[in-house]
């Protein structure tokens, strides 16, 4: 697949089929998000396919009321983390930039839209959601405190085909100097 019909064609999943997602595909998908760049080549990002259904229906529990339903269909829940004190630090632990913390966020929203891309490629459809009860998803997922926890991915066959919504163009997002 091309990349620019992977980002035409990938939607937010909010419904899928009951079919369950190998371990073999997963790893897939973690190996291509693993490509993805980070700061310094930290590579902080971190991913917990959770499929155990008393484990998913915890993490359901502590998400809003209506980020419940895309989790409650899909058979793999995915709790993302980060690395601590590493993305956008100096080795002796101060921070490198003025974007201080947010840095290991930004290597974590790369590396979770190579995962969504990749998912696509492979007939997968994902969803990308920010609430949760950290401290919930952290102790389900046996998560070290060395990480804190990112985004909630929801992932799965698609048992929907969303329109894609409309986007700015690039004479509305693009300044050229």
């Amino acid at each position: 697949m091309e990349l620019q019909t992977a980002l035409e064609g990938r939607r937010s999943i909010r419904r899928f089929q009951d079919s369950p997602v190998s371990a073999e595909t997963l790893a897939c998908i973690a190996d291509a998000a693993a490509m993805a760049p980070s700061w310094k080549n930290s590579q902080v990002t971190r991913y917990y396919a959770v499929t155990d259904p008393e484990k998913r229906r915890r993490i359901i529990e502590s998400m809003p009321a209506f980020n419940r339903p895309a989790c409650e269909s899909a058979p793999v829940i995915v709790a993302v983390s980060m690395v601590r004190n590493r993305s956008g630090y100096d080795r002796d632990g101060s921070f490198s930039t003025s974007k201080e913390k947010g840095w290991q966020m930004f290597d974590c929203g790369c590396s979770a839209m190579a995962f969504a891309l990749k998912a696509h490629e492979l007939g997968l459809g994902t969803v990308i959601m920010g609430y949760c009860d950290e401290a919930v998803v952290a102790e389900v997922t046996g998560m070290p405190e060395t990480e804190e926890v990112g985004p909630i991915l929801a992932l799965g066959y698609p048992d929907e085909s969303p329109q894609m919504p409309k986007r700015k163009m690039s004479d509305q997002i693009l300044h050229i100097l």
